[in-house]
């Protein structure tokens, strides 16, 4: 594991060590990102050593098409890593774990030439409610916060890796649908009604089923089951909207 006080990007870091061979499940680790980002771009600040900041090189067998639902495999990962901890992490399609309706982390999975993935995450850790980054529409919370039992940011990568690795065997071996009925008993939307907005200005509202053999969010609407592989959870039936995407 390369650890660093500070950097860019660990997502930068770690696709300049791909580039030279690193092997499957090189880890950067930094205490602080100066240009840290999520989906979409969007950034991620917070305190030295208060997160976990990592990107994990992830060097998969399956075709280039199927690599998407990485984002899901690492967030299911990462939520075991909570969940070890004490804390219930549970899957919030795209890309969030949440533990309540509260944002705890982010996933960004990004496909390089190999093909390879980098698979970034940014989980709060060490941080009380005044430190924590603001988020595109959830309310922050951190391990601290929820109770959870001590962990460095470089024990939480140790656990992420070894959480990582047998999820991503079995992908290899099955694809995303040896790991799915996994994913679905964490899924946090399952079977909620909610609405989905898209970047080009386009809706769809329905009630989540779950996923699709490669990652999909399965909605079920009125003119039956649409599976969505793009867009962001704008509305949840009784909670609050969301910023739609760019």
């Amino acid at each position: 594991m390369v650890e660093l006080e500070r950097c860019d990007s660990t997502q930068d870091e770690l696709r300049a060590l791909a580039r030279a061979g690193a092997p499957a499940f090189t880890v950067v680790r930094a205490d602080v990102q100066d240009a840290g980002r999520g989906r979409r771009g969007r950034s991620w600040h917070t305190l030295p050593g208060a997160a976990l900041l990592a990107s994990v090189l992830l060097r998969p067998a399956r075709p280039p098409a199927e690599l998407a639902a990485l984002a899901i495999v690492g967030g299911l990962a990462a939520a075991r890593v909570a969940q070890g901890l004490g804390v219930d992490a549970r899957l919030r399609w795209p890309n969030d774990l949440v533990v309540s309706g509260r944002k705890l982390a982010g996933v960004l999975a990004e496909l390089i030439d190999g093909p390879a993935i980098l698979l970034g995450v940014g989980m709060n850790a060490d941080a009380g409610l005044d430190d924590l980054p603001e988020t595109d529409g959830l309310p922050p919370t951190s391990l601290r916060l929820e109770g959870a039992r001590p962990a460095t940011p470089s024990e939480l990568a140790v656990l992420l890796v070894a959480e990582l690795q047998p999820l991503c065997a079995r992908f290899d071996a099955g694809g995303f649908e040896a790991v799915r009925a996994d994913a679905e008993a964490l899924d946090a939307l399952r079977g909620l009604e909610l609405e989905l907005a898209f970047a080009d200005g386009g809706s769809a509202s329905g009630i989540a089923r779950g996923f699709a053999t490669d990652g999909a969010l399965v909605l079920e609407t009125a003119a039956g089951l649409e599976e969505h592989r793009s867009g962001l959870v704008a509305r949840v039936h009784g909670g609050a909207l969301r910023q739609s995407p760019e």
